[in-house]
């Protein structure tokens, strides 16, 4: 979700493929503690951290460099990406095929074994919080209003000196290394990775959290998160074949009565009221 509010909603750069990064860390991750004695947390988020920025700086570059590109072109493409993701951890073996990689030994911290619910849950949020509180100091850091201003208007930005193709190749790297870790953290707390986290589903379904909680900010997704989470498996449960149907209707009209998102509503609302009392 970081990942792509990074992307997306400071950046402009709207992309589908934030999915296939995830999974890159997670079965990174994953084949790694099963196949070493590795399970230090510092080093496998070490790892994650440098497969995913690796991965990001060559899809970034494949992206980005030379000409300007339009939107479409990298919607398309990193759902392209997403697609190849989920196939390849579909049909190699390597990867478990379509049973993915159960078992994979739980985490240590200097030696010691994360074992229980409330340690693996603690070390998530822990990681969670650092990576938020970073992605708040860069975006309002002096980098963050130059992501900003490629962003609302590519070609002043370069008018001003700024190189569009580099920052926009920086970005997509740093949110890469995001995905990755949140999968590297994904696979050493479920103890499990399938192709299921790297496709279009999970990749559509961050894109909706960023849309529903509102683009531009951290809370509003963290918000839609939060809702939809809620009410999800409650739902699958009872309208288990309408309820995908919902929830497109759901981001459509989120789109038309709310486009700042749910973070907006407050705001909505306030006017509407001071409206009513001026009338």
């Amino acid at each position: 979700m970081l990942s792509v509010e990074m992307c997306w909603g400071q950046a402009g750069i709207f992309t589908f493929g934030q999915a296939a990064l995830f999974g890159l860390g997670g079965y990174t991750v994953g084949l790694i503690t099963k196949n070493s004695s590795i399970t230090d947390i510092g080093l496998l988020l070490l790892i994650a951290i440098v497969i995913g920025a690796v991965a990001g700086l060559i899809i970034g570059i494949f992206l980005f460099s030379g000409k300007r590109v339009g939107e479409l072109y990298v919607v398309l493409v990193t759902l392209a990406i997403s697609y190849i993701f989920e196939r390849l951890a579909n049909s190699w073996t390597v990867l478990g095929s379509g049973n993915g990689i159960p078992g994979i030994p739980s985490p240590t911290i200097f030696g010691m074994e994360i074992k229980s619910i409330i340690g693996l849950f603690i070390l998530a949020f822990t990681v969670f919080a650092i990576i938020l509180f970073l992605c708040i100091f860069v975006v309002n850091s002096q980098f963050g209003l130059t992501m900003n201003a490629v962003r609302d208007d590519e070609e002043r930005a370069e008018f001003f000196g700024y190189k569009r193709s580099t920052i926009q190749i920086v970005v997509f790297v740093f949110a890469a290394v995001l995905a990755s870790i949140g999968g590297a953290l994904f696979a050493v707390t479920e103890s499990f990775v399938s192709s299921s986290m790297t496709g279009l589903a999970l990749s559509t379904t961050i894109v909706l959290w960023v849309v529903l909680g509102g683009r531009g900010t951290f809370f509003g997704p963290l918000i839609a998160l939060a809702v939809l989470q809620a009410v999800n498996t409650k739902m699958q449960e009872v309208l288990p074949s309408l309820w995908p149907i919902l929830v497109g209707l759901l981001l459509v009209i989120a789109m038309i009565f709310l486009p700042k998102g749910l973070v907006s509503l407050p705001a909505t609302i306030r006017e509407s009221l001071r409206k009513k009392s001026t009338a």
